[in-house]
């Protein structure tokens, strides 16, 4: 059954701790000529996932597992993924102007619901599905606590971390359209798209402006796109929880 619905844990440690693993590089990466986001329709089941990788939080002893396989209800090749007490996304690194394509569709089948989970604390803030949409740092807009947190994370690892991320979520927790700020940071905001108990098992899409997403959260226009990156994490809350992503599109508005 497809089902249409239309309508984001990081501390500065956190945020560095991403850095040297990777996520917060995806914001950090040197610009780019824009690239399709490769499709997981297109590869092979039990291939590896070409065009996107996995990412590990260094303080995180397990990882999310990802794999291609065949789902039948969709006939075709998706993104299963696994976390047991466990988290690490993965990532598509990428430099492109938001306004240009700002149309963020997706379809996921979420496994089960993460009942301990909670978005506002951070003891609980994990999350059965997510997409992340990270926007690349920009020193004209850097505040002097942001000039501290990236001073910091450039002189521990060279690098530095996001402007901001918007994350787009499934919980249980919450109410369709609402903005949860980060228990961690006010870098990443999440945006509740599902909440559904009768969307467990089922694949739903989604339709959203990220621009319009970007300015209702953050109170500003976004910086460029640098990264898309799916998660599902219970490192927190030490619970398994699984889901299924298909392909993820950037386009333009119609």
């Amino acid at each position: 059954m497809l089902k249409n619905q239309h309508s984001g844990r990081l501390t500065i440690s956190r945020l560095c701790t991403s850095l040297a693993a990777g996520f917060a590089m995806l914001v950090c990466a040197a610009a780019q000529a824009p690239v399709s986001i490769p499709q997981f329709s297109l590869q092979k089941p039990g291939a590896d996932i070409v065009g996107w990788k996995v990412e590990p939080f260094r303080k995180v002893a397990q990882r999310t597992q990802y794999s291609l396989v065949y789902d039948e209800a969709l006939g075709q090749t998706v993104v299963s993924a696994k976390a047991d007490a466990a988290a690490a996304p993965l990532v598509f690194r990428t430099d492109r102007d938001a306004s240009a394509a700002p149309v963020l569709r997706w379809r996921w089948n979420v496994g089960n619901v993460i009942e301990k989970s909670d978005p506002t604390r951070r003891e609980a803030d994990d999350f059965a599905a997510r997409i992340y949409v990270s926007f690349a740092h920009d020193p004209a807009r850097t505040t002097l606590r942001e000039r501290a947190e990236n001073a910091m994370a450039k002189a521990l690892y060279n690098e530095v971390p996001p402007r901001a991320a918007l994350a787009y979520v499934f919980t249980h927790r919450g109410e369709i359209n609402q903005v949860i700020e980060s228990p961690y940071t006010t870098r990443v905001r999440s945006i509740v798209v599902d909440r559904s108990d009768q969307s467990i098992g089922q694949w739903v899409r989604f339709e959203r402006d990220l621009v319009a997403d970007y300015k209702r959260a953050f109170g500003e226009a976004p910086t460029r796109i640098s990264g898309i990156a799916i998660m599902v994490d219970t490192d927190n809350t030490g619970q398994t929880a699984t889901a299924r992503f298909s392909d993820i599109s950037l386009t333009e508005k119609q």
